[in-house]
């Protein structure tokens, strides 16, 4: 397992705070590790200068949590499932071992090492979708013993650990210099949000110890375990990444909007940092600031802003006037800016903007110190801010769909949210193929029929029709009694638009002889026109459709109206448009109702793949050539 350089402000200050180490011991220790390498925990531990019980109760205590020996730890049985599930090197790199999974409540228990990983939690909890995890401390010689058993089956693994807890000495393995801090810390930059931590009640009472007292007597002296010895700034610096996570996650993600959000983180930055300004500035445009009197509006000026973006690990100055970097800033000259800290928000899809922090009263008003405590709050600020806007994106988009799913088919819902189709919803003009689809004989039948038997057929006939439709990349507009209007070309302009509803047309027909009423199939007259249009969402406030409305609707509709059973009739401007390979015949011309001039109706009996345009079929029909001019003698009585 790989292990993290440790330091005073990490392992010794707590220890020294409660009065379990003292100069002398943390020489010899220190002089074990220079000598034999390893880590100063373990050096203590293996030289018996603190009891693993004592060593682990001040870290419980500082951790809020519980923790387990490494006696026990040798006889803990490992859910295979579990392990499998979590991965040998989610465990090696968060120091962690996972124990137990809670299924009813979504709970996952580890055991880590001491110091925890700040990304421990909200790593684990994308991994296997927890909603809580509960952590357990031990020694980093146990956890690496119980890893090494769990995962690469060293049955012996705990033979090296001492009986109080130490592991074997190792020389420490260095990670790259931006991954841990001088002080021991970890710079994970994980955008993930951190739950709080939880501790169960009742897990392992067989293998976890109790929780820590406040005092414990050993081997004839006190040991005080009294934490408010622990100064404000060495938690701040020990423990600064995990603490700020938890509260963050505690007060500020409970904000649904960015707004309030913003308002919030600043309002902790306040409470953690000697600011008498703060700002939240976002490359999206938006920007909030608070003053710590709430007297003025923060400015932040643009080359730091511009410094900020690009830096690494933030930008600290302790006097911004003579700042060379600001020399020529005229907003930092005119308002006199001395103490600046600025950091960069960072999420899995690039930097958003930065968390700024400033000090006109006072020079030096930040320290060395302060840098990784805005670095903790500006990484748990990114996940929350960019968690709320794939929220408010999700919720944009659900909405949308709703809307469009009140008009358009659910492929062609997909199309739109995809940007491959767009739909203007504020009307236009377009040309589209109409199509109408209905049954005929449809009223003497439903006099004769249960109602139950009535909604069966009629279903079962608009389901055949909308598949068909669909299919053939139409949408259906709506369901007109026992008709079925579809459009091609509302949605999306398409060149194929008419040969793909005469496709339609004839599938319709097909599949309605499939249905049988009475033992008889259903018959169905089909009607297609195209032209010109409006297209828009169209109605009152409370109910629209996204249709299209126009002569060429109206004469579709009216073809519809004198088809005959089986017949799939289509205008000229159709045929023109379906290009070559419609079989058809020309019928006598007819006078419609509201259609001012004869129309020449064509029935389509086939459509074949497209062929030459000199090859000429010798039936009355046509292949691949303009329709034949009105006249042509073919019998066609009205519906």
């Amino acid at each position: 397992m790989t292990v993290a350089p440790e330091s005073d402000a990490v392992i010794v200050n707590p220890l020294r705070a409660s009065g379990l180490v003292d100069s002398i011991g943390l020489e010899r220790a220190r002089a074990h590790v220079k000598e034999s390498g390893g880590l100063l925990s373990d050096a203590l531990l293996r030289l018996g200068l603190v009891k693993e019980g004592d060593y682990l109760r001040i870290f419980a205590e500082l951790y809020s949590t519980r923790f387990v020996k490494a006696e026990k730890l040798k006889g803990i049985r490992l859910d295979e499932t579990l392990l499998e599930r979590v991965g040998v090197r989610s465990g090696e790199r968060l120091r962690m071992c996972p124990i137990h999974w809670d299924a009813a409540k979504m709970e996952l228990h580890v055991v880590a090492s001491i110091p925890l990983s700040s990304s421990l939690e909200p790593e684990l909890r994308q991994i296997v979708g927890a909603k809580s995890i509960v952590v357990y401390v031990a020694t980093t010689g146990a956890v690496s013993a119980l890893i090494r058993r769990a995962y690469y089956r060293q049955d012996d693994a705990f033979k090296e650990v001492t009986a109080n807890g130490a592991g074997p000495p190792m020389p420490p393995v260095q990670k790259p210099s931006e991954t841990y801090d001088d002080e021991g810390r970890e710079q994970t930059g994980t955008n993930i949000e951190k739950p709080n931590v939880q501790v169960s009640a009742e897990m392992g009472a067989s293998v976890m110890d109790d929780a820590p007292p406040t005092s414990e007597t050993t081997e004839g002296k006190t040991v005080m375990v009294n934490l408010e010895a622990l100064t404000i700034a060495t938690l701040r610096r020990e423990n600064a990444r995990y603490r700020i996570a938890q509260e963050f996650h505690r007060r500020v993600s409970l904000e649904r909007s960015v707004e309030a959000m913003v308002d919030r983180i600043l309002s902790v930055v306040f409470e953690l940092l000697n600011a008498d300004g703060a700002a939240v500035w976002l490359t999206s445009g938006r920007y909030a600031s608070k003053s710590r009197n709430g007297d003025h509006v923060v400015e932040v000026p643009r080359t730091i802003i511009d410094t900020a973006l690009i830096s690494t690990s933030g930008l600290l100055t302790n006097n911004a006037l003579l700042d060379e970097r600001f020399d020529r800033s005229k907003s930092v000259m005119i308002r006199g800016i001395k103490s600046v800290m600025a950091m960069p928000l960072r999420t899995r899809s690039g930097t958003i903007g930065i968390l700024y922090v400033e000090s006109v009263s006072m020079s030096a008003a930040f320290t060395d110190d302060d840098l990784p405590l805005l670095d903790a709050v500006a990484a748990q600020a990114s996940i929350l801010l960019d968690n709320a806007a794939l929220v408010a994106q999700v919720q944009k988009e659900v909405e949308t769909r709703a809307s469009l799913s009140r008009f358009l088919s659910a492929a062609a819902v997909e199309e739109v949210l995809s940007g491959r189709m767009k739909v203007n919803m504020a009307g236009q003009n377009a040309e589209v193929t109409v199509l109408f689809a209905d049954i005929r004989g449809f009223t003497t039948m439903s006099g004769q029929m249960p109602p139950e038997e009535i909604v069966r057929f009629l279903n079962a006939f608009f389901g055949e029709a909308v598949d068909a439709v669909e299919k053939n990349g139409g949408v259906v507009d709506k369901f007109i009694g026992d008709c079925v209007m579809a459009l091609w070309g509302a949605v999306d302009q398409r060149e194929d638009g008419a040969r793909k509803a005469i496709a339609a047309a004839l599938e319709i027909v097909q599949r309605a002889a499939k249905i049988t009423v009475k033992g008889v199939p259903l018959e169905v007259g089909v009607g297609i026109n195209t032209g010109p249009a409006v297209v828009g969402a169209i109605g009152a406030a409370r109910r629209l459709d996204y249709t299209a409305i126009g002569a060429t609707v109206n004469l579709a509709a009216r073809l519809c109206g004198i088809a005959q059973t089986g017949q799939v009739l289509v205008t000229s401007d159709t045929l023109l448009r379906a290009g070559p390979g419609v079989i058809h015949e020309a019928n006598e011309s007819v006078i419609l109702k509201g259609i001012d001039v004869p129309i020449v109706p064509y029935s389509v009996k086939a459509l074949t793949m497209p062929l030459q345009l000199s090859q000429v079929s010798s039936s009355g029909g046509s292949h691949g050539k303009l329709p034949p001019l009105p006249g042509m003698p073919s019998p066609l009585k009205p519906r």
